[in-house]
């Protein structure tokens, strides 16, 4: 391809199959976390999951949506693509690929430029991206104006077999609490499980207040959430951003809480996929028993969700949810770079007018 001229243009129809092509190639090869976002990045001790099984088809799963494609001799080298953030004026980069050559890294960079011009004349405020933990990624997107503000570790729970409801949850319950003799019920354990509660839109200044919790003031005032972002948590996989919920397509999504003391001591969203692995965002309150919390989330979740397998992103700063994670039997097997992108000045706060005498 070196000395062959590529052209930036908007994908179309007629290209589903040969971007369908690009996608798979990319990210079955070895290094496709270097050559695409690599959500999540593969490491020796667990097989990778590649992107493009969150992904079902070419077609974006939410509108509207930009998709550019690079083109060389009629052939396509690249790909990138972004949808709108529900409820708000900000874009998320859900695709960035090149095909295996030494002109990669310049595609990919002129892709992300002609997006970010694209952005700029559709009033988007700001574009936010994810990416895995690698030098190639992390060089172009500061190139691009992007600044990492934050990292996650993708957990992962393997699929189990599709056993009844109540022989995969005493898996879940330790040893200690099953009862083992003098008469105690073999199941008795799930009854030392903390009571959870649905979550709704009257809890969402609760739930606000636990994330308020859990995040740092610097990442908090970058995310910008308020109590109203909150209320559709029930129904809505969202709120909180991940990098992994604007890539997966829920069929149905549902939220808990675990109320203390008159707060909420623990939040777990739930969403379902009807194909790949299921979707469990948690915040943890630290004091609470994270660890009893996601084991009774993950019975409220069901045998589908174990049978399918479970990713569980959680920022590396929630040292609460890390350690719960690690004791309800999730593996680490991958961490993230959570980029942000300002494109539109925001108003932060009112203008002050002057008096007029």
């Amino acid at each position: 391809m070196i000395g062959s001229e590529h052209t930036i243009r908007n994908a179309r129809l007629s290209d589903r199959q040969s971007v369908a092509e690009l996608s798979a190639s990319v990210h079955a090869s070895l290094d496709a976390h270097r050559r695409s976002l690599g959500v999540p990045a593969p490491t020796p001790q667990a097989p990778p999951i590649r992107l493009s099984a969150f992904i079902p088809s070419w077609l974006p799963l939410r509108a509207p949506s930009v998709h550019l494609v690079a083109e060389v001799d009629g052939r396509l080298v690249g790909s990138c693509r972004a949808i709108e953030e529900p409820h708000r004026d900000d874009w998320v980069i859900t695709e960035l690929d090149a095909e295996d050559d030494p002109w990669a890294a310049e595609i990919r960079y002129q892709l992300l430029g002609a997006l970010v011009e694209a952005s700029a004349g559709r009033n988007v405020t700001r574009i936010h991206a994810a990416c895995a933990d690698v030098r190639e990624n992390l060089e172009l997107f500061g190139q691009a104006g992007f600044m990492a503000y934050s990292q996650e570790e993708i957990w992962w729970r393997p699929p189990g077999p599709a056993r009844n409801a109540r022989s995969w949850l005493r898996s879940l319950v330790p040893a200690r609490g099953r009862g083992g003799g003098g008469g105690t019920r073999s199941g008795s354990g799930a009854s030392d499980l903390p009571k959870l509660q649905s979550a709704g839109a009257p809890d969402a200044w609760h739930v606000f207040d636990l994330w308020t919790h859990a995040t740092p003031p610097a990442i908090a005032r970058i995310e910008a959430y308020d109590a109203a972002d909150w209320e559709a948590v029930g129904h809505e996989a969202i709120v909180p951003r991940s990098s992994l919920n604007p890539l997966l397509h829920f069929s149905e999504v549902e939220a808990w809480l675990l109320p203390v003391d008159q707060r909420v001591g623990g939040f777990a969203q739930h969403g379902a996929c009807r194909s790949g692995p299921h979707y469990l965002r948690f915040l943890v309150r630290d004091g609470a028993d994270g660890a009893a919390f996601l084991r009774a989330v993950l019975g409220r979740m069901g045998s589908d969700a174990i049978a399918a397998g479970i990713l569980s992103p959680v920022r590396t700063y929630e040292s609460a949810g890390t350690r719960a994670a690690e004791a309800a039997g999730l593996e680490p097997i991958g961490r993230v770079t959570l980029l942000v992108r300002e494109v539109a000045a925001r108003v932060r706060q009112p203008a002050f007018v002057p008096a007029i005498p």
